[in-house]
């Protein structure tokens, strides 16, 4: 049995990589058949194979924990077919675990969970177009989720991926070719856009459905289109996150001002928590007048926002950064 260094993709110390020997077996089932393993690196806990030997569960336990945080990793599908055919319990938990966040509003690192749970039962069976497009609908709300802005342009390309391979097996859905001309919307490629949301109305049945493609047809039509692409107004919310974070409220307060000024992405895409952001600057950059008014509006958006709340009560005459 050979033990192997983590290979440099592999990104993280906790596992090391144990090679099976030829002939090696593991058993599975009530009837406790034999799984012959395959003679590729295997990911194992570090301190596992510190001890000795990889056991049974071992060599479970660390594919099954590994495929979780790379999904995409070398032998990925030979990790996945060997879960599926030794530990089919630990699938079963994954299957469990990504219909659970599916079924809750969930913050970026559970849907993060949810998409690499996705993608490796996807590893087991590539051609399920309705799992696909699960994959790629969870990657265009995390490119939309505010916190997320700063890596949009990489969440909707990951979207873009998985969308286009489940219109490999369903070429007319319309849901499909909406969220893909949504991409290209917030991408900039207007006329992509325009041609996607013309082949979703030809296949939507659903009047609510189609009444919504023909709006948002409507913001490309007759080759009107933006001037600037919206992606760019996310990279530059995330810009101004990265700088909230490091202290830097007056540059910060410069790009989120702009962007109130310029009023697009509070018209297309309102959200309470650019409006916080924006009071938060204000109101650490001495204007507390300015900073109320941002508060305000972002509740007018989500009444039960507490963030806001809170810094709405901290700039009001009495507040608690009232020293009078």
């Amino acid at each position: 049995m050979t033990e192997q260094p983590t290979p440099p993709q592999a990104g993280s110390l906790a596992f090391r990589f144990w090679t099976p020997p030829p002939g090696f077996s593991v058993t599975a089932g009530a009837d406790e058949h034999a799984v012959p393993v395959p003679e590729v690196p295997l990911p194992v806990h570090r301190e596992v194979l510190a001890a000795g030997s990889p056991g049974r569960e071992d060599i479970g336990q660390g594919l099954y924990d590994y495929l979780r945080q790379f999904p995409d990793c070398r032998n990925n599908r030979v990790y996945a077919e060997l879960l599926r055919d030794a530990f089919p319990h630990f699938l079963a938990d994954l299957g469990a675990q990504a219909v659970m966040l599916d079924h809750k509003e969930v913050d970026p690192p559970y849907v993060k969970r949810k998409i690499n749970a996705l993608k490796i039962l996807a590893l087991l069976d590539p051609g399920n177009g309705p799992l696909q497009q699960q994959i790629g609908l969870a990657w265009f709300q995390l490119a939309l989720t505010f916190s997320e802005m700063g890596d949009s342009r990489r969440h909707f390309q990951q979207a873009m991926i998985h969308l286009g391979r489940a219109l490999e097996v369903n070429p007319d859905d319309p849901a499909g070719l909406n969220a893909l001309a949504r991409i290209d919307y917030f991408l900039g490629d207007f006329p992509a856009a325009a041609r996607r949301w013309r082949r979703a109305m030809e296949s939507a049945d659903d009047p609510g459905m189609r009444a919504a493609l023909e709006q948002n047809l409507a913001r490309v039509a007759d080759a009107e289109f933006p001037e600037a692409p919206l992606i760019d107004e996310f990279e530059a919310v995330g810009a101004a996150l990265e700088l909230c974070g490091a202290g830097r409220f007056v540059q910060a307060l410069k790009i989120l001002d702009r962007l109130e000024e310029q009023g697009r992405l509070a018209i297309e895409f309102p959200t309470a928590e650019f409006f916080y952001l924006l009071g938060l600057c204000r109101e650490k950059t001495g204007d507390p007048g300015g900073a109320f008014a941002a508060y305000e509006r972002a509740l007018e958006l989500a009444p039960d926002f507490q963030p806001a709340r809170e810094g709405r009560e901290r700039v009001l005459p009495g507040g608690a950064n009232d020293d009078g």
